[in-house]
């Protein structure tokens, strides 16, 4: 079974003959390509009897390796191999020796059949909700990695992988670098226990939050700040929350970054899958801990989000935020739909 829609296509294309179809099956995604190790070519080339000559070897998102310590991969994609190509007599290999492989013939000519199908076809766009067929689909596992799933959304990114890559080693260990001030497997470790203790929320709305929702708020008279009112409005009106809801708390924005952190971490190579693991578990237990299903831990981290980037705009975070909700909300396919929250 191929384990995204982009094995599917490729697999599809390739039973009918149609050597377009499959480039256009890889135009707009990502494909992988083996870092070299020091003092290895710096491309990975080979012979490939299947090929029929030289080729080389990409890999698509759903046919990464397991994680390896030691094999990283960068992105890129059919324009960028189809500007710098070296031999014209060389060919593409997308997934050798799986049952979705393709060998593309990379001639001149043929690049530029590349390149007009990637115009015609365009980048990925953000805010696509992916599955790995190959991964966690049931189990506490996915119900953890579920909690990441805004993020993954956000991304366009499968997102109940716990493997090789989130983006890719590069982009990875720069973005964990960039947005969380983490270079090594010590400062994400700290950055990871300050996630799972809801340290990055605003404490005074967070502490507000709960006082309203707590028993010692029985007459409804905790104040929260006029900004969060003004959301809670609009989310009720634009369906995040029911009519009479209300905002139980700010730190599924914290856990859902703390499944990114791990997922980042992982690609980085600043811990291990078996460490992976145990964080995302962690981090679903917490979240469970403290919502009741989905869609109070959808708010939460909605109100989070445009707390920290919308600042009462109503502008693009905010948009952002609702078109996740409503894709993790309202998709046949999405881990929210398929998976208990507890």
């Amino acid at each position: 079974m191929p384990p995204t829609e982009t094995e599917r296509r490729l697999c599809e294309a390739g039973a009918r003959g149609d050597w377009e179809g499959q480039v256009a099956a890889v135009a707009g995604e990502d494909l992988y390509l083996l870092v070299p190790q020091q003092g290895q070519d710096p491309l990975p080339v080979y012979e490939d009897p299947a090929g029929g000559g030289t080729c080389i070897p990409v890999t698509t998102r759903g046919m990464l390796p397991p994680w390896h310590p030691q094999q990283l991969f960068d992105r890129v994609s059919v324009e960028e191999l189809a500007q710098d190509w070296p031999n014209d007599k060389w060919k593409l290999a997308v997934n050798p020796g799986t049952p979705c492989a393709a060998y593309l013939p990379a001639s001149a000519a043929h690049r530029g059949t590349w390149t007009r199908i990637r115009a015609q076809v365009g980048v990925r766009p953000g805010g696509l909700l992916t599955t790995h067929l190959g991964g966690p689909l049931h189990g506490p596992l996915a119900q953890a990695l579920a909690c990441g799933a805004p993020i993954a959304v956000h991304h366009s990114v499968p997102w109940n992988e716990l493997g090789t890559a989130f983006l890719d080693y590069a982009a990875d260990a720069h973005l964990l670098h960039e947005q969380w001030s983490v270079a090594d497997p010590a400062s994400w470790q700290q950055r990871l226990g300050q996630l799972l203790d809801g340290g990055f929320v605003p404490a005074e709305t967070e502490a507000a939050l709960r006082a309203r929702n707590g028993a010692e708020d029985e007459d409804g008279t905790a104040k929260v700040p006029e900004l969060v009112a003004k959301y809670e409005e609009r989310f009720r009106a634009d369906g995040l929350l029911p009519a009479d809801g209300r905002v139980k708390s700010l730190v599924a924005l914290d856990y859902a970054h703390a499944v990114g952190l791990v997922r980042w971490g992982l690609g980085a190579r600043y811990c291990t899958p078996p460490e992976a693991e145990q964080a995302v578990l962690r981090a679903g237990e917490l979240a469970r801990a403290a919502y009741g299903g989905w869609q109070e831990f959808s708010a939460g981290y909605a109100l989070g989000r445009v707390l920290a980037f919308d600042n009462g705009w109503f502008g693009p975070a905010y948009q952002e935020a609702v078109h996740i909700h409503r894709v993790l909300g309202q998709d046949p396919a999405s881990p929210w739909a398929n998976l208990p929250f507890g």
